[in-house]
């Protein structure tokens, strides 16, 4: 645990995504009527221009978390598969108040339901908006109440982040693309909701509150069509967002002066545990208390999603952002015609390009960026904690009982985040090679696996007996349920895990827990999966590609919610209808075989797990 001076009882970090500053009452110019956020928002301190690092929220995310670049963390993606590139070794924001001994809690109503790193959160939960928006309950959905009941049960110290995405679903329509139409009145809608919201989370005086936003939005502008005519450019609409902290001995003031997003964690940090953290970020905590302000360099990258893939960077960033002063710098390391240098004093956003007045300005910024992000450049990460993540004490560790075990299983299990539980490989290390480094594997030798009590660290050990994708929930509901049952000496059976306690491991008196909604179980969409077979829900041409994917043999046919469908065949399956597959689906995994990301999608998922179906899932063909 990390020595560290608690100056709140609970810490609440509320994220309202797509949320500019510029439509609220922090920016002075604002003169619409006040609403909820902007009450809030008097009662602390607000810097309303915060240079955020990356254009998506992921990249975002993870950068605010970590206080450090996206190409420094791993994580420079676009879309869900990117989070499997976050660098687990980094700690992150949530790491540092778990090892402060805070209990911490994530929920996102996202419905990709991972915005920030799993590290460093023992419970997770999420339920997307995006079903229910034309409903008079929002978001109030029983994940929802049960979250917030469970928070407000738990009397120990904690550290919640909830992650709201409301204003983005309810201002693209339910669509892909953002519009300006009714986005102030959009934001009054979620003022309203989210009040309801803070208030059921019965936060005390004692309570540190954070109220931010994620990267910045485009309105008003053709953002796609601009960037395929002019090269995608780094508009300040897109890059400055806000971050506030209210709390007891906090000043109500707004700072105007610009920081970087990764100075928010350095400075929480300080103000919440008196704690420093590794990163690239500056504490602001001077600027906050004596008004001392630092000036600094502000970096932000962007990876162009639509450009093609041979010209892309191996750094999967390309588009580089660097404010100085008033200068602002902008660089497309793949598109001559995207490089600007913008007197921000002068002349209005992408008005005039002065690169050919002041080239010297413009060797010194190539230069910066070739410094910083040049190819060969590894960051040799130390946390200032005085350890790694390889010292600290695991929770579970989750044994592989299969004859082979496959990358996409293990790559699965590593993405569940968090230092706080170990995968144990059977084998020779030259056949795991790849995994060796990695802090939470351990490569064991088959000849030792009867003394697994001896090899195991984890407090519980977890038996896995089958390869597939792995629920991100799954150890999160584990943790639930194990506090749940306290000391009580239990084995938890599922009939495709076990777990026990490692110092009970051989005791013949317990009690045997057959769970099947507790925890969600292990999920399936892998090619091998031996003895049972899939049915595919939504028979289009997603249906086509997944049926390739797994193989005629292993499905056994399509569903569909259409009737005209019901009994009718369709490359070479049968379509069943809902009621069929309720029938069978006991011995079926459940594949849906639609778009991701589509509200058809997440009506299907929530018409299944409404009917106690949770052996199902989404078949992503990007992952």
């Amino acid at each position: 645990m990390i020595q560290s001076k608690r100056k709140y009882d609970n810490v609440y970090w509320f994220l309202i995504d797509g949320l500019r500053p510029d439509f609220l009452h922090i920016k002075e110019d604002y003169c619409a009527e006040k609403n909820y956020f902007d009450e809030l928002l008097e009662k602390g301190t607000v810097f309303n221009n915060v240079v955020t690092s990356g254009a998506g929220t992921y990249t975002s995310m993870h950068s605010i978390f970590t206080s450090l670049l996206p190409s420094y963390n791993g994580e420079t993606g676009w879309t869900r598969t990117a989070l499997r590139k976050f660098n687990q070794n980094i700690f992150t924001i949530a790491d540092y108040f778990q090892l402060a001994g805070y209990e911490t809690y994530a929920y996102a109503d996202t419905d990709e339901g991972r915005p920030v790193p799993m590290s460093g959160f023992k419970i997770w939960e999420s339920c997307g908006y995006r079903n229910i928006l034309k409903t008079t309950d929002m978001g109030r959905t029983d994940r929802y109440r049960k979250f917030i009941e469970e928070l407000n049960k738990n009397k120990k110290n904690k550290f919640v982040y909830y992650h709201t995405d409301l204003l983005h679903d309810l201002n693209c329509g339910l669509g892909e693309v953002w519009d300006s139409k009714d986005y102030s009145k959009n934001i009054n809608i979620l003022a309203e909701e989210f009040k309801r919201i803070y208030e059921a989370c019965q936060i005390s005086e004692r309570d540190l509150v954070i109220i931010s936003a994620d990267h910045g939005v485009m309105l008003d502008k053709d953002y796609m069509h601009d960037g395929l005519v002019n090269g995608d450019r780094q508009y300040e609409e897109t890059v400055i967002s806000f971050f506030a902290m209210i709390g007891k001995g906090i000043k109500e003031q707004v700072l105007s002066k610009p920081v970087s997003a990764l100075d928010e964690a350095p400075t929480l940090l300080h103000v919440a545990l008196n704690q420093s953290m590794s990163g690239q970020g500056i504490d602001r905590f001077d600027y906050m208390q004596n008004g001392i302000y630092k000036e600094s360099i502000f970096f932000r990258e962007k990876n162009t999603f639509c450009a093609e893939a041979e010209k892309q960077s191996p750094l999967k960033s390309d588009i580089f952002y660097i404010r100085d002063g008033k200068w602002k710098y902008v660089y497309g390391e793949n598109d001559p015609r995207c490089e600007w240098l913008i007197d921000l004093e002068r002349d209005g956003d992408y008005q005039i390009n002065r690169k050919n007045e002041f080239p010297d300005l413009v060797r010194k910024y190539r230069k910066i960026l070739e410094e910083k992000f040049r190819e060969d450049k590894k960051l040799k990460y130390v946390s200032d904690l005085g350890f790694d993540k390889n010292t600290i004490e695991k929770k579970f560790s989750l044994v592989l009982e299969m004859k082979q075990v496959y990358k996409e299983t293990i790559e699965s299990l590593l993405d569940l985040g968090g230092p706080y539980y170990e995968v144990i490989l059977y084998g020779e290390e030259d056949e795991f090679f790849e995994y060796k480094k990695n802090y939470k594997v351990r490569i064991v030798e088959k000849k030792d696996q009867k003394n697994i009590n001896e090899i195991c660290c984890g407090e519980w050990i977890v038996f896995i007996r089958e390869n597939g994708g792995w629920s991100e929930y799954f150890l999160s509901d584990l943790y639930r349920l194990i506090q749940y049952y306290g000391d009580e000496n239990i084995r938890i059976f599922n009939k495709n895990y076990m777990a026990v306690k490692r110092k009970e491991l051989n005791d013949t008196e317990y009690r045997e827990l057959a769970v099947k909604n507790e925890v969600r179980s292990i999920r399936y969409v892998c090619k091998a999966n031996i003895g049972k077979k899939y049915i595919l829900f939504g028979c289009g041409e997603i249906g086509k590609k997944a049926l390739d994917y797994l193989g005629d043999t292993n499905v056994y046919c399509f569903a569909d919610n259409n009737s005209i469908m019901t009994g009718k065949q369709k490359y070479g399956k049968r379509i069943i209808d809902f009621d069929e597959l309720k029938k069978v689906c006991e011995d079926y995994t459940v594949v849906i075989s639609t778009s991701v990301n589509t509200s058809s999608a997440y009506e299907i998922k929530k018409q299944l797990e409404e009917n106690g179906i949770l052996d199902y899932v989404m078949f992503d063909m990007n992952s």
